[in-house]
């Protein structure tokens, strides 16, 4: 318990220290979940208890270029004003002494429950692959969402299977049929047909009658590789299907697929189910990745993704970095199941927002508040063109037919500024184009075609003199701010 104060005061201090630096600066968002100093990653332990929601997420106060020492907390009663609390688990056993690492709350009996893998690098020549690693499963528990109890071991490797590397981590849990499951994301050991080792990506499935005591229920692993670690397993329902929702790392780029260096999608649970044919990615920009999911009061299913995106350091950079912090999570959406696919759209509570809607001089307009949304509606297909930023310094994002795609290239072939190096990322609509649905909130844009049928996220970095909007190119549209 010492520990644990001791690691949250120094987290406090960083926040108090940095906080002139970090409130200053011209990218803060509005409505979105961001860390108050230091680095955000995954979000953790999504639940609604007692009526509030609870936000959990990666968090390192300390250094702005990330590092699983904290869970970060924020609440929120309508999921788009969040109040930051302060640290709820630090590095302080030694079973996570190297990291708090990603994982779920499961809510019953008026109790919060929470799950995380604890890390553990040992110092010296290892791979971390099948030696040098050590992943825990770990439980505490609440009364209040903030105050935890004593942390208990769950599993263990040596409670994993033989083939499973020492890559094992990020529990969901939740209640069936009157008994608890906890899926992990898994690396299994492999060898292709040449002898010659491929790791395949794969999830761990247990059951308890207790919460406490674990035993292996399934070991999912695909006969052909799709990826070589499968990260943040989701397991729920939507309608009458069974959904998981995963994270493979290792796909190589096909065209208009798997663009970026990790990914994030589904799958249907089925007996036949083979991930290279079913799999569907959430999210077609830059800057999407560990959704989590959870089920609200009211029955929807939300999910929040991480507006980021792991080992970047070499394609692009977020510019906030300057000023001492680093990502933010996406906006809570609501998933829908309906002709063959999930459509992911923003929580209805977003219209209930005070937006006002303003006029575009020549469908120019320099816009003055941080947040907008924009309606692009009656397209069918034809080619649409919306610029953001200037002509020097922008993102356009340009749709015709059925393609989609976003790029921070100017009108000069030179990579803009405010893409922090990003360049061109594209997707489809299985129909036409018939409407687009964009929300800017300072540094972070959602682009979601046809109801949530194809979405995109990134991140844009524009000075407040270079937040201009160009919709010119289309008929009929609708702009709004806050």
């Amino acid at each position: 318990m010492e520990k644990t104060l001791q690691n949250i005061q120094k987290a406090t201090a960083e926040e108090e220290r940095m906080e002139g630096t970090v409130k200053n600066c011209p990218f803060r968002t509005k409505f979105h979940i961001m860390p108050p100093v230091g680095w955000l990653n995954d979000p953790n332990g999504l639940c609604q208890f007692r009526g509030i929601n609870h936000a959990y997420f990666q968090y390192s106060p300390l250094n702005v270029n990330g590092g699983g020492g904290y869970w970060g907390h924020c609440t929120s009663t309508d999921m788009l004003h969040w109040e930051y609390k302060e640290p709820v688990l630090t590095t302080d056993i030694p079973e996570d002494r190297s990291g708090v690492y990603s994982g779920s709350a499961l809510i019953e009996d008026d109790r919060m429950y929470l799950f995380y893998t604890g890390n553990v690098k040992m110092p010296g020549d290892y791979d971390y692959i099948d030696n040098g690693r050590i992943s825990t499963q770990i439980l505490v528990e609440s009364d209040d969402g903030q105050r935890m109890s004593e942390k208990v071991k769950l599993l263990g490797m040596e409670d994993y299977p033989e083939d499973i590397t020492q890559h094992v981590r990020d529990p969901k849990v939740w209640k069936e049929g009157g008994k608890y499951y906890m899926v992990l994301g898994a690396r299994a050991r492999s060898r292709d047909e040449n002898g010659k080792r491929r790791d395949k990506g794969g999830v761990l499935i247990y059951e308890s009658e207790d919460k406490r005591n674990w035993k292996l229920y399934r070991e999912l692993v695909p006969e052909k590789a799709f990826g070589y670690m499968w990260e943040c397993p989701d397991i729920f329902s939507l309608k009458d299907k069974r959904v998981i929702s995963y994270c493979p790392q290792g796909l190589e780029t096909q065209n208009e697929k798997f663009q970026n260096i990790y990914q994030s999608g589904y799958s249907f649970l089925t007996q036949d189910a083979d991930p290279e044919k079913t799999f569907r990615e959430w999210d077609m920009g830059f800057d999407f990745y560990a959704p989590q999911s959870f089920e609200a009061d009211d029955g929807r299913r939300i999910m929040i993704g991480w507006a980021g995106m792991p080992d970047t350091a070499d394609t692009h950079r977020n510019l906030s970095v300057d000023n001492g912090w680093q990502h933010c999570l996406s906006i809570p959406c609501e998933l829908e199941y309906r002709d063959g696919k999930i459509f992911r759209m923003p929580v209805r509570e977003i219209y209930g927002l005070e937006w006002k809607e303003v006029s575009a001089e020549n469908g120019k307009l320099q816009w003055n508040g941080k947040t907008m949304k924009l309606n692009v509606s009656g397209i069918g297909g034809e080619k649409t063109v919306i610029r953001l930023g200037n002509r020097e310094n922008g993102m356009r994002i340009t749709t015709e037919g059925n393609k989609a795609e976003l790029s921070f290239f100017n009108e000069n072939g030179f990579p803009s500024r405010c893409g922090g190096g990003r360049g061109k990322r594209s997707g489809r609509t299985e129909g036409r184009i018939e409407d687009i649905l964009v929300l800017i909130d300072s540094s972070i844009v959602e682009i979601f075609l046809n109801g949530g049928e194809t979405v995109f996220t990134t991140r844009i970095y524009l000075e407040n003199n270079e937040r201009e909007i160009d919709m010119s190119a289309c008929k009929n549209y609708k702009i709004e701010i806050i």
